[in-house]
Formats: C-alpha cells, sequence, structure tokens
C-alpha cells in the first residue's frame, strides 16, 4: 500500500470511527428513552440495566456503520478538499477512482464486519435482550403475587402448524424449559382430508420424537360406500416416530420475526412451512445480503461528493449529501414495504435501492474524475 493510499485510509477510519461512535451512542440514548422507564419501575439491579443495554450494542453498531461510512468518509474528503490535498493528488497524475480505492475496499471490509455481525451476534443479542427486559416484568409480577413463578417460562394455549407435514400441534401449555406440554391435541392430515387425531394429558420430547400420556387416538378410514369411518384407541402411553415435530422447530415458529433469526433458521423456516404467506421472511432473507452492501453504497456515493466540493462551499456538497441520502431512504423504505406484503419480489426489493445507488456513484465518480 503506497503512502498516500495509507493516508487517505487512515483519515476515512478516524472520522469513520468518530461518527459509528456518535451515531450508536444516539441509538443507545433512543433506546434508554424508551426502556429505561421501565427497569426502574420494576426495581432492576444496575448490572441488569448494564447487560441490557450492552446487548443492545450489536444491533446499534450494524445499524449505524452505513451511515457512519457515508458521513465519515463525506467530512475526510470535504476536509481534504478544503486542504487542497486532492489537488495536489490529481496535479501527481492520481485519478480520484485510484486514490479512493482503498477507501471502497474498507467499505467491503466494513461490509463483511456488518454481515457477520448480524449473523453471528444480532440475532441472539435482540432475543436475549428482548427475554431479559421480559423476565424483569414477570419477576416484578411474581414478587407482588400477580403470577405463580411455576408458570414462568411456560407458554400457554400455543399452537404450532407443520405446513410441510400438514400437521397442527395444540398445547393448553408448553414448558420450553422442560421440553413438555400438557392438554395436546394434534390434528394430521397429508393428503388434505382427516387422517388422525390425538388428545394426549401430557407429552413428553424424548431425543427424536414425542412420548404422550393418557391418549386417545382417532384414526378416520375412508369409505367409498358410506361416512367416514372413525376409529378409537385409549393408550397408557402411546408414541409414533412420525411425531418428530422438534421444540426448536416450535419455538422457530412461534418468534416470526427475522431479527431473531439467523440465515440457517430463516432458511428452516422457509422450508417448514412453503404455505404459509411468507413474503417478510423471504425479504429479510434478502435484506440480510443486501443491508451490508449499503456500506459500499454510502462510500460511493460520499467519494463524489466529498472530492466535488473544491470549487463549490461545502455546505453546498452536505446539502446534496443529505438530499440524495434522504432519496435513498425513501426508495429503500417503500421497496421494503412492498417487498413484505408481497406486491414485490423479494430480490428485487431488498436490492434495489442499492442497485440505484451503486450505479449512481460510479457514475458521479466518473464524471468527477
Amino acid at each position: 500500500m503506497l503512502l498516500l493510499d495509507r493516508y487517505i485510509v487512515r483519515e476515512f477510519l478516524l472520522a469513520f470511527g468518530y461518527c459509528l461512535l456518535a451515531f450508536v451512542v444516539l441509538r443507545v440514548v433512543f433506546e434508554m428513552f424508551e426502556t429505561l422507564r421501565d427497569f426502574l419501575y420494576y426495581g432492576s439491579p444496575a448490572l441488569v440495566v448494564a447487560k441490557y443495554y450492552l446487548l443492545f450494542l450489536p444491533d446499534a453498531i450494524t445499524v449505524s456503520a452505513p451511515v457512519s461510512v457515508f458521513f465519515g468518509l463525506l467530512f475526510a474528503l470535504v476536509a481534504m478538499s478544503k486542504n487542497s490535498e486532492l489537488i495536489a493528488v490529481r496535479a501527481a497524475g492520481r485519478s480520484l477512482f485510484r486514490a479512493c480505492l482503498t477507501t471502497m475496499l474498507s467499505s467491503v471490509v466494513v461490509a463483511a464486519v456488518v454481515f457477520s455481525l448480524n449473523e453471528l451476534l444480532v440475532p441472539a443479542s435482540n432475543e436475549q435482550a428482548k427475554y431479559l427486559h421480559e423476565r424483569e416484568r414477570i419477576t416484578r409480577k411474581v414478587e407482588k403475587g400477580k403470577v405463580d413463578a411455576l408458570l414462568v417460562g411456560v407458554r400457554m394455549n400455543m399452537t404450532y402448524v407443520n405446513h410441510r407435514e400438514h400437521r397442527t400441534w395444540r398445547f393448553g401449555s408448553f414448558n420450553s424449559k422442560t421440553l413438555s406440554g400438557e392438554d395436546v391435541i394434534i390434528d394430521w392430515h397429508p393428503t388434505g382430508q382427516p387422517e388422525m387425531s390425538v388428545h394426549a394429558r401430557f407429552a413428553y420430547w424424548v431425543y427424536d420424537h414425542w412420548l404422550f400420556q393418557r391418549v386417545r387416538v382417532i384414526r378416520y378410514a375412508p369409505n367409498p360406500a358410506g361416512p367416514v369411518n372413525v376409529v378409537q384407541e385409549c393408550f397408557e402411553t402411546w408414541e409414533n416416530p412420525v411425531f418428530n415435530d422438534s421444540p426448536e422447530d416450535m419455538e422457530l415458529f412461534q418468534k416470526k420475526q427475522p431479527q431473531f433469526m439467523t440465515l440457517p433458521q430463516l432458511k428452516r423456516y422457509l422450508v417448514l412451512h412453503p404455505k404459509e404467506e411468507l413474503s417478510q421472511i423471504r425479504f429479510n432473507l434478502q435484506q440480510r445480503f443486501a443491508y451490508p452492501w449499503t456500506c459500499v453504497v454510502a462510500c460511493l456515493m460520499a467519494i463524489p461528493l466529498g472530492a466535488g466540493t473544491g470549487r463549490r462551499s461545502p455546505l453546498v456538497g452536505v446539502a446534496m449529501a443529505l438530499t440524495l441520502f434522504a432519496i435513498y431512504l425513501t426508495i429503500n423504505h417503500f421497496t421494503a414495504i412492498f417487498g413484505k406484503t408481497g406486491k414485490l419480489d423479494a430480490i428485487l426489493a431488498a436490492w434495489m435501492a442499492n442497485g440505484i445507488f451503486t450505479l449512481l456513484g460510479l457514475v458521479m465518480i466518473w464524471r468527477v474524475r
């Protein structure tokens, strides 16, 4: 790496770091406005509150990274242009594209880091933060005698639908810690018509299938000559390897919130429930790949806006930057709405704004040169 490349990258990373710190702090402060009052009301210990906001940090960093790249590079180039450093670069025969090439590569690295955080840390940290907030709320109710401590962690009246195997589960109560349920009803209709119904007082997950106790099994046998034959059998203990819907899949079905899912979980959800309206899941699956690229788009847009301020007031460049940034957010917002509602293909909705502004940024860089 040449001395000039190192200098430009250093100036960019320094400004990017300051911007990232500022935007992350703002995100945390806004979150405190929404949740700190709850923790004070619950009487939560200071360590619990601190843990909650630490869990919020990965999401705040990934959300703030693209805008930090944009404004960090913009401010760095405006300062270099104001000091006539960019004029010296061009006088030395170095094009704007070549001078900022290492900066573009740096934005690709930032995009890779954002992708990794979104996959490895953000879903788990968001879910843990939500669980922590909910736990504090329930704990206070338990202390006041409003909730039975034994019911904490138990989901009441839970429903799970396996669209692939055409099974519907209904639990009167489901305990995610012991992987057991009470008052279980399973309706199985693999051919579109009822074939079997299982009513169990208790159900336990045993390695790779469910074990039922105090069971009534109802089988529906088609009868071409008349009404459907109904056969009922009662068992004290009953099991069938066919009923292998795992508690993990059931919990995944209850989430239905992409921000709590990793890429493998999003893909598995689409496989398990192909007939469900999953436009939002499909869009968020594509958004996991498209969002990190926003860091590169921000870099491509900031280069011509920051480097082109030599003959005009820097405020003009900043105003143009804010205008383009607002247009980008508007396009991204509406395509996201259309993508989540199924009115626009998920791939097109996730990548449209990035595609338009990537081409626009390259054209603007070529024109500035």
